[in-house]
């Protein structure tokens, strides 16, 4: 069974061109984490959080 190792940034804290790099890198997308807002037309401003994940080298 594999190991992994977890990355977690926010959205608005990288680019395109950065998570391409990360993809690079081996990195791969598990989930985006959207935290619970209530308010009508928030959504610019809530942060999204994206969960990344590579295999540990054995």
């Amino acid at each position: 069974m594999p190991k992994w190792e977890y990355k977690v940034v926010k959205r608005a804290e990288v680019s395109e061109e950065q998570l391409n790099g990360l993809g690079a890198e081996g990195w791969e997308l598990m989930n985006f984490v959207l935290p619970q807002c209530n308010i009508p037309g928030s959504f610019d401003e809530i942060d999204v959080e994206i969960v990344l994940r590579r295999a540990l080298a054995e």
